[in-house]
């Protein structure tokens, strides 16, 4: 019995320090270079001022990282050019929509995409490679459907929500928010997507276009070893008695 437990004890300390090798940790600070490896990737097709869309208001890319390290779900965005900021862009809007449930059904018809029931919503007002969050007079609100209307949830700690955005040399300018989970109810599984209003030109984006892209709030590390370690001892134990 004490050999069986030994054995147990080793299979997951080891699993447990090789997932921590390998755990994602993105910092909020408007720079792209901790998003090489995203968990999911969505590409729109759309090109750079289709539909009279200016450059850097056309989104190509979204991304999500769950984040290991601060348990939190991490979003991104990168457009196709850079975006500009000035008076000329007074109103710019991004929203990270979430379709917590993954239900079409329930929540509502957002920017036509169905499902949505939370959302970060932020006015891009805010200074290059600097995170906000909702304490700040520039920082990003954490919204609610409540059946009827959007309706701002107050009362968030400063970690709850963070955001930054960022242009990367003279390519694209991304968008980068973290959210705590547990304030749209640590879903195992939901689908989100990104608006992006570009503040009074004729033509703002959504992507996915049906806001089907997946993220995920995986369960404990030691709960997702266990399996591991229950295969080892089941080998171990043929083993014994072979």
């Amino acid at each position: 019995m004490r050999r069986y437990l030994c054995v147990l004890v080793t299979v997951l300390l080891v699993a447990l320090l090789a997932s921590g090798a390998y755990a994602d940790l993105i910092t909020i600070d408007g720079d792209d270079a901790d998003w090489a490896d995203p968990d999911t990737a969505e590409h729109d097709p759309n090109e750079v001022n289709d539909s009279g869309r200016p450059d850097g208001y056309d989104i190509s890319d979204t991304y999500y990282i769950w984040d290991y390290d601060a348990t939190r779900s991490a979003f991104m965005m990168e457009t196709y050019g850079i975006m500009s900021h000035g008076s000329d862009y007074v109103g710019d809007l991004i929203e990270f929509l979430i379709n917590a449930d993954d239900n079409t059904a329930t929540g509502t018809t957002y920017h036509s995409a169905a499902g949505a029931e939370y959302m970060v919503q932020w006015t891009l007002d805010g200074t290059e490679y600097t995170a906000y969050d909702p304490s700040m007079g520039l920082g990003p609100t954490w919204q609610q459907w409540n059946g009827s209307a959007w309706v701002a949830v107050s009362g968030l700690d400063d970690s709850d929500v963070q955001i930054a955005w960022g242009s990367q040399g003279t390519d694209f300018t991304i968008v980068e928010c973290i959210v705590d989970p547990s304030l749209f109810g640590t879903p195992e599984m939901f689908t989100w997507g990104v608006y992006l209003d570009n503040g009074g030109e004729p033509a703002d984006d959504i992507c996915p276009g049906n806001m089907r892209q997946r993220g995920y709030t995986p369960e404990p590390s030691t709960l997702a070893l266990l399996p591991l370690g229950l295969a080892a001892l089941a080998a171990w134990r043929r083993r014994r008695t072979a």
